[in-house]
């Protein structure tokens, strides 16, 4: 029966009737309640449309000019009014079932209304549909009830419709039954009608539902049946082709099947494992057998160890889960997963390598304390003459011999400190990567030279006997001059550190197409091999005195491999052993070049520290919050001829600007009441202050802590403690 190419409805417009139409194809369904409501218009009455958004845009574009649309003269004298169902339903229903005072106010005084001007009324309704969809189907029966009993009251055609697809079993056979039983007409399949009994066009229409449930459950057998095949098929694959390793075995021990990851696991074919005794492939006779006997009695293993043969010969460890199946009593096959246990021979490994990581954690923590420690000896060892000199210059201020013999001993063991904390702070910014480097072509000769020239002081004192070979043809590398010789400095100095009294260090520099290399061996205390692969490590020394003769932080080495591998190279050691000397190896890549750059030339103004003039006095102001640290400073200054005086916040250099803006500031950053970075600004902004100096005398010394002075407007940037030599010279040059 075809249900979309019969005729359509047809019903004069005087006739009050409520039919039913079940549909498949919305096309057809809104074609005949199109036509149904252009009746009624076209009488001069009233077309009501309650539909889905949907199909209200489509039954407007179909009846456009048909009726009295909002802002537009109708073609015909009809009116047509447009609600939304599930807005209208939302109006009358209460928890899910129609309330009918609501629904009379909701629906009843509309068709009321339209319906006293006794002109045709038609009404297309899809509110019964929506609340099928939603399963209510007592709902919507009780709805067509209160339609029914408004037709009582008010003349008006009523067009209600259904997809079939709202009753797709016979479950909802009985549901309906009711529906076409409220209703005057049904019309299951588009058929007129006109002549047809109620009772017979409800039979139609229940026929026409079970053949629509019977066609619904051939497809869903067929689609079952296919689902089926399906399922069976991705068992076969699953199984065939899973991840772990599955075979079964017959009560004889026989395997009867194996799935390719077994196959894999062992490198066999089909034919080579299927259908031989499982035990063949044990390495464990023992295992097997008790494998077998427990399967026997009916048990279950869980990942039970065992060693099988691989077809190249190999060992495999694995782990085998396995029970049986049994057929009234009797065993008829077992089960069996095998899975590769190298993962747990990994997790072993990786226990052993945590275990390890943590004794080296433990060692680096030791490491850690014992540069603590060294730090605090190496700190004290200044702070003790510095501390004598102090109490010396009390009592002997009137010798100036001795004056100037406390002085020098200040200003020696200040050096001293001062070089430990800039390797400290060299060797966090190194080994973070926070250096940039400023390289040139650079005959690593020269920077040698100069290197051992720092580190001679050292030699001579202990006498050792230097041994240069430097070759007769350039070593060019592409490196940052000042922080090479640092790192081969670092190198002679540990040499002359660690060899005795009137041992031997020799430089040997040797050239290839590709690297220079030096070589830097000493017949010194040596090392021992687990030394050997840590010496470059942080915080690792190797074993002193409780004297610590020595010296140093044991950070040289450190500083010295992060330093040349940021120029692309190396830095290894070789020593035969205790007390038999070591080799240090440094290689640089080559770069092709004649004579060695130049360094680049020094900005104006800039001069090493030494080399200016002295000039005329100025007036200088010191400003530090630390009145000790200040008043020394500015009595350093006097002492030197200068007009220098301290202040102790901002508020006082402010106001020593205001009065007599001396010539230079010399600003600490970190004052309490207003920091130096902000102090400078004022200072800026004083016309008084305008031609002053400003040099910031701070303890930070990072490069980004000189950007942040220069975007500031201070003209120089001095680190504490101050190299007074330094301070004097930028003085001079100003």
């Amino acid at each position: 029966m075809n249900t979309e190419t019969q005729p359509a409805l047809r019903e004069e417009p005087s006739e009050a009737r409520h039919v039913v139409r079940f549909y498949r194809d919305e096309v057809v369904l809104l074609a005949e309640a199109a036509e149904f409501l252009d009746r009624g218009l076209r009488g001069g009455g009233t077309a009501i449309v309650i539909a889905t958004a949907e199909h209200r845009g489509a039954l407007r574009q179909q009846l456009m000019g048909l009726g009295s649309l909002k802002g537009q003269r109708g073609w015909f004298p009809g009116e047509l009014v447009m609600l939304d169902a599930a807005d209208a339903l939302a109006g009358f229903m209460v928890e899910d079932w129609p309330d009918e005072q609501r629904f009379d106010q909701v629906i009843g005084k509309l068709v009321r209304q339209v319906a006293a001007a006794g002109k045709p009324v038609h009404a297309f309704g899809e509110m019964v549909a929506l609340l099928c969809e939603q399963g209510l189907y007592d709902a919507a029966v009780r709805l067509e009830q209160l339609w029914n009993a408004l037709r009582r009251e008010c003349r008006f055609a009523l067009f209600c419709a259904y997809p079939w697809q709202l009753f797709p079993t016979d479950q909802q056979a009985a549901d309906f039954h009711r529906i076409c039983c409220e209703h005057d007409h049904v019309y299951p399949h588009g058929g007129d009608g006109a002549a047809a009994e109620q009772d017979v066009s409800v039979r139609l229409a229940l026929l026409e539902h079970r053949n629509h449930v019977l066609e619904g459950e051939v497809a869903r057998a067929r689609e079952a049946e296919r689902t089926l095949r399906q399922r069976e098929r991705e068992l076969a694959d699953f199984i065939e082709n899973a991840a772990e390793g599955l075979h079964r075995v017959g009560p004889d021990g026989i395997i009867l099947w194996a799935n390719k990851a077994e196959l894999a696991l062992l490198g066999y074919r089909w034919e080579e494992y299927v259908g031989h005794h499982i035990a063949r492939f044990h390495a464990d006779r023992a295992v097997i057998e008790d494998i077998l006997q427990r399967l026997q009695a009916g048990g279950t293993l869980h990942d039970q160890p065992a060693r099988l043969r691989c077809k190249d010969g190999s060992i495999r460890h694995v782990v085998i889960s396995t029970n049986a199946c049994f057929d009234d009593g009797r065993l008829r096959y077992t089960r069996c997963f095998t899975r590769d246990a190298t993962e747990r021979h990994l997790l072993e490994q990786a226990h052993r390598e945590r275990e390890a990581l943590v004794a080296e954690l433990s060692r680096s923590n030791q490491a850690k304390d014992e540069f603590l420690a060294m730090l605090a000896h190496e700190l004290r060892n200044p702070l003790a003459p510095i501390s004598a000199a102090a109490q010396l210059l009390a009592v002997a201020g009137g010798d100036p011999e001795r004056v100037r013999q406390a002085s020098a001993v200040i200003g020696r063991q200040v050096g001293h400190m001062k070089g430990l904390i800039d390797d400290l702070l060299d060797v966090a910014r190194v080994t973070r990567g926070l250096v940039t480097l400023a390289r040139h072509p650079l005959d690593l000769r020269d920077a040698v030279a100069d290197a051992v020239e720092q580190a001679a002081p050292q030699i001579q004192a202990r006498r050792h006997r230097l041994v240069l070979d430097m070759g007769s043809m350039p070593a060019m590398i592409s490196g940052d001059r000042k922080r090479i010789i640092q790192a081969v400095a670092n190198l002679v100095a540990n040499a002359a550190k660690f060899t005795p009294d009137g041992g031997d260090i020799a430089l040997r520099l040797s050239v290839t197409a590709e690297h220079v290399t030096l070589a830097v061996a000493d017949s010194g205390i040596g090392m021992e091999p687990e030394l050997a692969t840590r010496i470059f490590d942080l915080f690792v020394q190797g074993r002193r005195g409780p004297d610590r003769t020595q010296g140093g932080l044991g950070i040289g080495l450190a500083l010295a491999r992060s330093l040349l591998q940021s120029h692309g190279g190396s830095l290894a050691v070789r020593s035969d052993g205790t007390g038999k000397g070591s080799t240090f190896t440094v290689c640089l890549p080559r770069v092709d070049g004649g004579a060695a750059g130049e360094p680049p030339p020094a900005m104006p103004g800039l001069e090493p520290p030494g080399h200016a003039q002295p000039g005329r006095a100025l007036h200088i102001v010191v400003v530090d919050d630390n009145r000790d640290a200040a008043d020394s400073l500015a009595g350093l200054l006097a002492a030197r001829g200068h007009a220098a005086s301290a202040v102790y916040s901002s508020a006082a250099a402010l106001e020593a600007a205001a009065v007599a803006c001396p010539q230079v500031f010399l600003l600490d950053i970190g004052l309490p009441d207003i920091d130096g970075i902000a102090l400078a600004g004022r200072l800026r902004a004083m016309p008084e202050a305008g031609a002053a100096v400003l040099v910031a005398v701070t303890g930070y010394g990072q490069e980004r802590d000189r950007e942040s002075t220069r975007a500031a407007g201070f003209h120089h940037h001095l680190v504490k403690p101050v190299d007074t030599g330094e301070l004097f010279d930028l003085l001079a040059r100003l």
